[in-house]
């Protein structure tokens, strides 16, 4: 409990969903979906050596202290180039208190979820282990999540492995949701805007909290500022935009704080990438070198 905790603390690489049903005058949890960003050489070593246990390589890594969770400049550069990779942990429902109805709608909700607090992020590769074969119908009709591995090898080579033996490991990239384009998690692989106003991490927490909801008193609470901090903010975020697209915040007194804040939080549901961790410089190296404006002159 103690580990999972922590992963729920590392809000740069991990995202939950809950689903609830209210009724009765009570509130139960039905669903709940949880993520997690991880470093690409983790990625890359499961599909290389397909074996069961993913989830619990991640909690014994944190246990260890060498968490292979993607740190948030693992996250900012990883999206800057496209390349995130990420561990779908969990995604259940509670079948004792729902109808055949109600489970599927709590799927279709924690589906919703996983794309809204995912939408704006650039991924390369997304794995996941089915743990039964109940896992495994539920994903049946999905092909952009492909079973890159049913652990056969693993199983012949460890005879006494107390794992189950209906486990398998699924995979989806950029090729695979090609083949499914209608897919809930295509727009995840597909080309994005890159973001135009390098909005501090700071500043990106107040745009998602005013984004819920929140006014200035909430946020400074829920942020764990002061609010002449989160004052302060605002003033850094409409001069930031004002700077690069004036027409979206007019400087000076002709428009009014309250205008200003509807018309940044308009663009920026719209523009989810303005929200995520971002490296402006190393895009501009990337670029440099795309076109080979880098070069360096050549020698005499």
């Amino acid at each position: 409990m103690k580990v999972w905790r922590e992963l729920f603390g590392m809000t740069h690489a991990t995202r939950t969903a809950v689903a609830e049903m209210h009724g009765k005058g009570e509130s139960k949890i039905v669903g709940f979906g949880f993520a997690a960003f991880v470093k690409k050489s983790f990625a890359e070593a499961e599909v290389r050596n397909p074996r069961p246990g993913l989830n619990s390589r991640i909690i014994e890594s944190v246990v260890a202290g060498k968490p292979v969770i993607a740190t948030f400049e693992d996250v900012r550069d990883a999206n800057t180039q496209g390349d995130l990779q990420q561990v779908i942990l969990d995604t259940s429902w509670h079948n004792a208190l729902l109808s055949p109805t109600q489970r599927d709608e709590v799927r279709v909700l924690l589906g919703i979820a996983y794309m809204d607090l995912h939408v704006g992020y650039h991924f390369s590769r997304i794995l996941s282990e089915m743990v039964d074969e109940l896992d495994l119908w539920h994903v049946r009709d999905h092909r952009s999540f492909q079973i890159a591995d049913r652990f056969e090898a693993y199983r012949r080579t460890h005879p006494d492995s107390t794992w189950n033996a209906d486990r398998a490991l699924l995979v989806a990239t950029l090729d695979s949701m090609r083949s499914d384009p209608h897919s809930i998690a295509a727009g995840l692989f597909q080309h994005h805007l890159e973001p135009r106003f390098a909005f501090t991490p700071g500043e990106q927490q107040l745009l998602e909290a005013a984004l819920e909801g929140s006014d200035d008193a909430s946020a400074a609470s829920s942020l764990f500022v002061s609010l002449p901090a989160i004052k302060r903010r605002w003033e850094s975020i409409f001069e930031r935009v004002a700077s690069v697209t004036p027409d979206l915040c007019p400087p000076g007194n002709g428009t009014r704080g309250i205008q200003k804040r509807q018309r940044v939080l308009a663009y920026v549901r719209n523009h989810p990438e303005e929200l995520r961790p971002f490296n402006f410089g190393r895009h501009k190296r990337l670029q440099q070198l795309a076109t080979g404006s880098d070069r360096s002159p050549p020698g005499r």
